[in-house]
């Protein structure tokens, strides 16, 4: 019971520290591409919405817009970088600057690290949660530098106080902020990687987080997915009352979900841009491909549609077992990965239905990321050979509980958290 009311009193302080991290990549994206292909649909649909006024803004941009298209046709030169197209993409990347992760088809080292890429509105605070309060893991996340521990000199395990609790076991993190990027080069400094107090590390940045590894002590990523049409949709009602954003409009508030889908506020092809390390300009399907190339290679993934069947193929992969109080352990995973750390069920809201004008829309802005997703489906049902013949219940086989009298501890040894009340 102290986990679970541990679980809820952070999952109430960390989600305005959180999204803000997070979302930090889309605030500062350059927007000037954002030129989606609308339907007729959506174009009499907005005008419709938007009135007079809209009709002859809309019908000055496409008259711009025919003026400029029959401007290239007479210009049949290739477009260079500087005239707008792509720049070529490097796959060699994967290999250069990806350099301090594990190949995910590689056995599984004790020695690596699992960080997790928590992926915006896509069940990622779930399985941070699962991660965190109920298996108990030493996590590195931003609660690490609560307290004041961001002036420490030395890398070590804190334990940080939660807010507003009186009596509840506080969790153990080091002292690093793996969710920004001035974090990420602390904890680098504080030689994070050879110190292996971590057992998982959270983090919104792919590419960057390479630095908080080294060659000796590499990294092992994992991630959960959702739909992007879905994932847009519920991004869309969060920034309705995400008032700590820093891009928070109150105007918001009143707008309907097509507004949204074409507005220059709604993000496209994220994952695909993310992964690509593309944030801004226009992208093609060369990002898609080195997209599918980095997860395939490097990414476990999970999917927000199977959050148990993703959260216990992390355990199998990771080796994870239960070593504080394996019932309570149980009843805290169980209670998470079946209803969600930040779920609403009294407030779900309506969505589109495909072939709609707003599904169009938010189809538009992610045409590479549903092709990418519809390959992360398939390679999830690929990866499942990585733990063939590993039992589901592998969490509970051979648990201890460190925390019973007598205590009992796994041959590899394990520290116990530390009883610190606040």
């Amino acid at each position: 019971k102290q986990g679970e009311q541990q679980m809820t009193q952070q999952e109430q302080q960390q989600q305005p520290m959180n999204s803000l991290n997070y979302m930090r990549n889309y605030n500062n994206m350059d927007t000037s591409y954002r030129q989606p292909e609308i339907s007729p649909q959506v174009q009499l649909q907005q005008q419709q919405q938007q009135g007079p006024e809209y009709q002859f803004q809309y019908q000055q941009q496409q008259a711009m817009t025919k003026s400029s298209s029959n401007s290239n046709k007479e210009d049949n030169r290739p477009q260079t970088p500087e005239e707008g197209a792509p720049a070529p993409v490097d796959f060699s990347v994967v290999e250069t600057t990806l350099n301090h992760f594990e190949e995910t088809n590689t056995p599984f080292n004790p020695k690596d690290v699992p960080i997790f890429w928590h992926i915006p509105k896509a069940g990622g605070s779930t399985i941070k949660d699962v991660i965190g309060s109920c298996h108990r893991f030493v996590m590195a996340t931003e609660w690490g530098i609560t307290d004041g521990h961001d002036q420490d000199a030395d890398i070590a395990i804190v334990y940080p106080s939660v807010p507003g609790a009186t009596s509840t076991d506080r969790s153990p993190f080091v002292n690093v902020d793996t969710t920004t990027l001035t974090g990420i080069q602390r904890a680098a400094r504080m030689g994070f990687a050879d110190s292996g107090l971590a057992d998982a590390v959270v983090t919104p940045f792919l590419w960057e987080a390479n630095e908080l590894f080294t060659d000796t002590a590499k990294g092992r990523f994992f991630s959960v997915f959702r739909n992007p049409i879905d994932r847009a949709v519920s991004m869309f009602y969060y920034l309705q009352v995400a008032t700590w954003e820093p891009t928070y409009s109150p105007d918001l508030k009143e707008w309907t979900l097509l507004q949204y889908a074409t507005s220059e506020k709604v993000e496209n092809n994220w994952m695909v841009r993310q992964l690509s390390n593309t944030l801004g300009g226009e992208i093609n399907d060369s990002h898609l491909a080195l997209a599918k190339d980095v997860v395939r290679r490097k990414v476990l993934v999970g999917l927000m549609t199977k959050l148990d069947e993703s959260m216990t193929r992390f355990e199998k992969f990771f080796h994870w077992k239960y070593h504080v109080n394996p019932p309570n352990q149980e009843v805290c995973r169980e209670r998470l990965t079946k209803g969600g750390s930040n779920s609403n069920s009294k407030n779900k809201k309506e969505k589109p239905k495909p072939g709609d004008a707003t599904w169009e829309a938010l189809t538009a802005q992610n045409t590479l990321d549903i092709q990418l997703y519809e390959y992360i489906e398939e390679l999830f049902q690929e990866q499942a050979a990585l733990v063939e013949g590993v039992p589901d219940d592998y969490r509970l086989i051979d648990a201890t509980c460190c925390k019973c009298n007598p205590a009992t501890f796994p041959p590899e040894g394990f520290t116990c958290p530390e009883a610190v009340l606040n």
